[in-house]
């Protein structure tokens, strides 16, 4: 029962929703999560070790970037939840921020950096961020 009440509770904050919306359907690096969801990479990092705790997420390691992704073994569940509240996740104008400037910057991989003022390395390319191997 501890791992349901513990995958629950780690999906039951907004923020955390959002990174799994992101996750579920490919693997990201923390800049481009950071980048993607407008937070602060130490609200980012809080909120990635509560999720990894809950055994919902994994990190793989390339250099000097993390990436990650939703536990294959989670991830049918959260589909599920996900498909269960696909209606008013379609009309949510967060997630649809959140999804444009994740696939904008996901764009960028592998370019020498981002153009952005920040001026951060861009992550490498990953063979098929789906399928890449992780932990």
């Amino acid at each position: 029962m501890l791992e349901a009440v513990s995958f629950n509770q780690a999906l039951a904050d907004p923020t955390r929703w959002r990174i799994a919306m992101l996750l579920a359907d490919q693997t990201l690096c923390v800049c481009e999560l950071e980048d993607g969801l407008r937070l602060p990479q130490s609200t980012l990092s809080s909120h990635l070790t509560i999720m990894r705790a809950a055994g919902l997420l994994e990190v793989q390691r390339r250099e000097k970037w993390a990436f990650y992704r939703m536990a294959p073994a989670l991830l049918p569940l959260f589909k599920s939840q996900r498909k269960h509240f696909a209606g008013s996740l379609a009309s949510d104008p967060v997630y649809a921020a959140d999804l444009a400037r994740t696939v904008a910057r996901v764009a960028l991989r592998g370019q020498s950096d981002c153009g952005s003022s920040r001026r951060r390395a861009i992550p490498p390319r990953l063979k098929n961020s789906r399928d890449a191997t992780c932990c």
